[in-house]
């Protein structure tokens, strides 16, 4: 699913755990291009028409990208990410609004106070200090009650660990600093409000869920990252869709609202883009291209011939 990361939060939350790390560095690219990428193209439709599965970090070594995904920008005209990137500023206001509880309530009475208790010992608010430039303060975690767990969830950080120059490498940015430089559309598949929803829409108990997963997998998540960025180099969407497998039995009902009900919505929009006969890319996290319920399966059952580059 893999929601645009956000440039600029207003705190970040560091748990106080040695060792910890949440996100990381990227692995290095391998030696040699894998036979398949996450670029497929539609050969039935009206104009050149590409599905390009993103992967949201990377690293410079990881460039220049295989040839199939510098088709994709060449060829086309216009590119539908998740969300309009025009709009971000947009969508990073209404996102941190999301992720706060409205006025007279907080987490205190929202989630089990047990693990409130822990995140209260274990947890401290990290804020950017605008008296000094690149500096940043620390509170303890009862600054921040405001938040909902899911918000919390999203910006555990470990000490060092968070990478923005990775972020910046992701491919969705490649794509749109390229498009933007060479003049081409770029739209959303999701209004900003839709996109918005998507974890700001969740109930209080998916909301502790999706926390107590973040917590409870800190030591696994570089591998798991790992798994997913070499099958994610081989165009392996098999090796993908199995990486998402723990949520999916955990909590199917949240895989689906990341994934498989995006994907359905999308259809539509995506089918009236190729009616429209001009060359389009739709660049959208890997996982959506994934699975049985993927963007490729969906378009294949409306009798679209899909081949992958």
């Amino acid at each position: 699913m893999l929601l645009s990361p956000q440039r600029t939060t207003c705190f970040r939350i560091t748990l106080l755990l040695i060792g910890s790390t949440l996100l990381f560095a990227i692995p290095a690219r391998a030696a040699h291009r894998p036979a398949k990428c996450c670029v497929w193209r539609v050969t039935n439709a009206k104009a050149p028409f590409y599905l390009v599965g993103s992967i949201h970090a990377l690293s410079k070594k990881d460039y220049p990208l295989p040839a199939p995904y510098e088709i994709a920008l060449r060829d086309s005209r216009r590119f539908l990410l998740e969300f309009d990137p025009n709009r971000h500023v947009e969508f990073e206001k209404k996102f941190e609004a999301a992720g706060k509880y409205p006025r007279g309530q907080d987490i205190r009475s929202k989630i089990d106070p047990e693990l409130l208790a822990w995140l209260r010992q274990n947890v401290m608010a990290v804020k950017p200090d605008d008296r000094r430039a690149r500096r940043e303060r620390g509170g303890n975690f009862d600054s921040e009650f405001a938040y909902k767990p899911w918000w919390i969830a999203q910006h555990l950080v470990g000490p060092a660990t968070y990478s923005k120059s990775s972020l910046s490498h992701g491919l969705d940015n490649y794509f749109v600093d390229r498009a933007t430089r060479e003049k081409k559309e770029i739209a959303g598949l999701e209004s900003v409000d839709e996109h918005v929803a998507v974890m700001g829409g969740l109930c209080d108990r998916d909301s502790e869920f999706i926390l107590r997963d973040a917590l409870d997998q800190p030591g696994n998540a570089e591998k798991e990252f790992s798994r997913m960025y070499k099958a994610w180099r081989k165009g392996n969407t098999d090796a993908l869709w199995a990486g998402d497998s723990r949520l999916r039995k955990q909590a199917p009902w949240i895989a689906a609202r990341f994934v498989d009900n995006r994907n359905v919505k999308w259809i539509p929009r995506i089918e009236a883009e190729l009616k429209a006969g001009k060359p389009t890319a739709i660049v959208a996290g890997a996982l959506h291209f994934s699975g049985p319920n993927s963007v490729i399966k969906l378009l294949e059952k409306r009798g679209y011939k899909i081949e992958q580059l």
